[in-house]
């Protein structure tokens, strides 16, 4: 069963947060390589380097956390795929239709489902309520 992890579950992974006891509980329920877009990646980089902005956490903090996950990349729990543009915004325009007057979903919402769709995911990971209701509408799995 393959499965696509968006940004905000990643980072659960990584920074302690109110969600992190569930990601880690979701994530031995699914078979590595757990799916990421380019996108979640550069999302993860900026989400670090955001809390130290927002004084979250510290350079050296974050440096750890940067190298530990480029290290699960490595290692194969993660996989980056790249997701060709054309696909993914027809996708995302083809999801906005059906879903964000009923859900609310936002651009960015959408550009992770649609990237679940396109790399041929059966699981959704994420905590985002309207990222979690495209998801399931569009018959993904949805973790935790």
């Amino acid at each position: 069963m393959s499965a696509y992890a968006d940004t905000g579950f990643i980072v659960s992974l990584y920074k302690e947060e109110s969600t992190s006891a569930d990601a880690n509980s979701a994530i031995r329920n699914v078979e590595a390589p757990i799916l990421l877009s380019e996108l979640s990646v550069l999302e993860f980089r900026n989400a670090t380097n955001l809390a130290v902005f927002r004084k979250e956490t510290t350079e050296d903090a974050r440096t750890i956390i940067l190298k530990r996950f480029e290290s699960d990349l490595e290692a194969g729990i993660f996989r980056a795929m790249p997701v060709p543009s054309s696909k993914l915004y027809s996708a995302c325009a083809r999801l906005s239709d059906a879903h964000s007057s009923t859900l609310g979903t936002r651009s960015l919402d959408l550009m992770h489902v649609a990237a679940a769709l396109i790399l041929g995911a059966e699981t959704f990971l994420s905590f985002d309520s309207r990222q979690r209701s495209a998801a399931e509408a569009e018959g993904l799995e949805v973790l935790p």
